[in-house]
């Protein structure tokens, strides 16, 4: 009986060690994901021939406190990728909001991909003096667009008005709803991690042996 009840114990203990390693990660994740803003960016028009202007809004860039004096890292548009051709440069606002206008570059037709980068110089603390040798992405960074380069003779299908109130995240954005379903994933772990350490207690609780009974002497 102790040696049945003692597998008990040791396969509840390893029940519970198998749920923490793999809802442990996930909860750093829920709650990474929830104290940070993804970077957006949207487009004038999604559609150009090369020479046209298109203008870029973009939203939820990092920028330091109100209190900081650090000015806020720099945003760098490039074409097609995140070491593409600059085509725009702008500096995030107090807000995270960007603005920007490009011209579309010349470039065979097809779908390109657009893409906000904002990299923060590190100094090395034992050099100090020296300039920076590493960037690294601001968190969140960097946003992405997918844009559509016109043949010569092509004309853009009809889309929807291009609106700078929506552009600048007053209405809902994708991001918000990424963080949401995070942090809804987030509570479920939670409760089946609840769950299984209220199993586990009860568990333990339910191996422990009852009290012998005393005797009682009867009366004379």
């Amino acid at each position: 009986m102790p040696r049945a009840r003692g597998r008990r114990f040791a396969t509840t203990v390893a029940t519970t060690v198998a749920m923490l390693a793999v809802l442990g990660p996930a909860l750093w994740m829920a709650s990474a994901y929830a104290c940070t803003n993804l970077a957006t960016i949207s487009l004038s028009s999604g559609f150009g021939h090369p020479g046209e202007r298109i203008t870029l809004i973009g939203t939820s860039f990092p920028v330091p406190r109100t209190t900081s004096t650090t000015p806020a890292t720099p945003v760098v548009v490039r074409w097609k990728s995140i070491d593409g051709p600059v085509i725009a440069n702008a500096v995030p606002d107090r807000t995270g909001t960007i603005s920007a206008t490009f011209t579309v570059p010349q470039s065979d037709p097809g779908n390109v991909v657009i893409v906000a980068v904002q990299r923060r110089a590190v100094v090395d603390p034992a050099q100090p003096d020296n300039p920076p040798s590493l960037l690294i992405d601001e968190a969140g960074t960097p946003a992405r667009a997918t844009f559509r380069v016109l043949a010569n003779g092509e004309f853009a299908p009809t889309s929807v008005p291009f609106s700078p109130v929506l552009a600048t995240g007053e209405g809902d954005g994708g991001s918000t709803a990424l963080i949401v379903l995070m942090v809804l994933f987030g509570a479920v772990a939670m409760s089946l991690f609840a769950g299984g350490v209220i199993a586990f207690l009860h568990q333990v609780r339910a191996d422990r042996p009852a009290p012998a009974p005393r005797a009682v002497w009867p009366p004379y």
